[in-house]
């Protein structure tokens, strides 16, 4: 199979898993959450809904406070 075809039939595949969950659980771009743990529990319940789980992939945070700047949450099987 060539490249191309592998990214349409990853399309497809991404097209079915997406009519599967409910509109209200599928992260958009543009998203914010109040807290750190809020936006976890959204990407865990997505995560369920869709049949797969997550990780946290990379988390950056402040030199001075040690504070979470930004978490990247993804699925545990990318790459």
């Amino acid at each position: 199979m060539t490249r191309n075809g592998d990214n349409e039939f990853g399309l497809e595949l991404m097209e079915e898993f997406l009519s599967e969950v409910e509109e209200e659980y599928i992260p958009k771009v543009g998203m914010t959450f109040e807290t750190l743990e809020e936006a976890g529990l959204f990407y865990k319940e997505y995560a369920k809904r869709g049949g797969f789980s997550t990780k946290i992939r990379n988390t950056n945070r402040s030199k001075c406070t040690k504070e979470v700047i930004n978490q990247l949450i993804t699925c545990n099987r990318e790459g």
